[in-house]
């Protein structure tokens, strides 16, 4: 959440860079002409500064943004540009020095007092944050009140007030309501808040104006797991798969569905070794006959049956071209005991459109 600060931060700073970058070629006659403007001067200074920066070479960054300072000390957008530089560089003191010195040369300017909540934030002033946040969201010239919205939103998830960040990215989509970011992070704060339905349909909302990311795709894996829609959640991990082999998340879906393959698998086998079992001792006396009444599980089992069916599909629907072999592949069950729970002959046969149990007998409802 911090991090998404800093990178909202530094993106505005490079929209500084990319305005100012095109006044060098016709700035550096003026200064070497004669004509010398220091206004001009401090302001290809600190264009070549910032471009430095954003190519990660701090020393003439550095050494350009001094001068840029000395042409024009007063100049409000040289101080926000020295704050942004000490803030990169880690020195929060010399930071907040000029993001104080911009402040007071530029008071309506609603872009420094947006970037000094932002480093207020980050620094744990929560508080001090929300009042340079509300100003520049107060300052009617201001254009970019979504942004600041939204920064003001992941500052409060980062004090764990999820309300409050629901609240301000809500706010932000007024301003803005085909933003896509903020789409996306509201869903992941109504995941958070396990407020399934909504997140659904703000992640709808998102997938209209975004196009689908490795992320996307988890969001709507995990809110179809808090719905309980097991397949839904199924068939967005297999995509996940499918697009975005090599993806982190799609590593953690697949170490959670092999976790989950193995569980059933394992609950399982101790199921038919217990049948086995009894299937064996009722057999000790040929002359008795076969009893059709089923063993009440036992307190184990039925902890078992109440895992199995808290995670996974209790019947598969056969499609069309599925066999009992491919299906039992794909739920990682024997297909001996997919006949036996299913009542089917010993060829297994199948048709579409038939329902087949994935659960033993004692776990299938009417």
């Amino acid at each position: 959440m911090l991090e998404t600060l800093r990178t909202g931060l530094q993106v505005s700073l490079i929209g500084a860079v990319l305005a100012l970058s095109g006044c060098v070629s016709s700035n550096q006659s003026s200064i070497n002409g004669g004509n010398f403007d220091r206004e001009e001067a401090a302001r290809t200074r600190m264009s070549l500064g910032l471009t430095y920066l954003q190519n990660n070479n701090y020393t003439q960054a550095k050494k350009n943004l001094d001068k840029a300072l000395e042409f024009n000390p007063r100049s409000a957008d040289v101080q926000y540009a020295m704050a942004y530089y000490y803030q990169l560089v880690g020195d929060i003191q010399r930071a907040e020095d000029f993001y104080e010195g911009a402040i007071d040369l530029a008071p309506e300017n609603g872009d420094i007092a947006n970037s000094f909540g932002a480093f207020k934030c980050q620094n744990g002033q929560y508080e001090q944050a929300k009042a340079y946040f509300f100003e520049a969201i107060n300052n009617r010239l201001y254009a970019n009140a979504a942004q600041t919205y939204e920064n003001l939103a992941l500052c409060a998830q980062s004090q764990g007030k999820l309300e409050d960040a629901i609240g301000y990215f809500k706010e932000a989509l007024k301003h803005q309501p085909a933003r896509g970011k903020t789409l996306f992070l509201l869903t992941e704060s109504y995941i958070i808040s396990e407020q399934w339905d909504v997140a659904k349909e703000t992640l709808t909302k998102y997938e209209k104006v975004a196009r689908i990311t490795p992320d996307s795709l988890w969001l709507a894996h995990q809110i179809a797991l808090g719905q309980k829609d097991i397949e839904t959640a199924k068939s967005y991990g297999e995509m996940l798969v499918s697009m975005y082999p090599d993806n982190e998340l799609t590593q953690r879906y697949l170490a959670k569905r092999n976790e989950l393959q193995s569980k059933v698998s394992r609950t399982v086998k101790q199921k038919e070794s217990v049948n086995d079992v009894s299937a064996t001792a009722s057999q000790v006396n040929e002359n008795t006959s076969i009893s059709s009444v089923s063993k009440a599980p036992s307190p184990q089992e039925q902890a078992e049956n109440t895992d199995l069916s808290a995670q996974t599909p209790k019947i598969h629907v056969v499609k069309a071209g599925e066999n009992l072999y491919r299906i039992s592949l794909l739920h990682n069950i024997k297909m001996a005991t997919l006949r036996k729970w299913n009542n089917l002959e010993k060829n297994g046969a199948i048709i579409a459109g038939q329902s087949l149990w994935l659960v033993p007998p004692n776990m299938q409802e009417e």
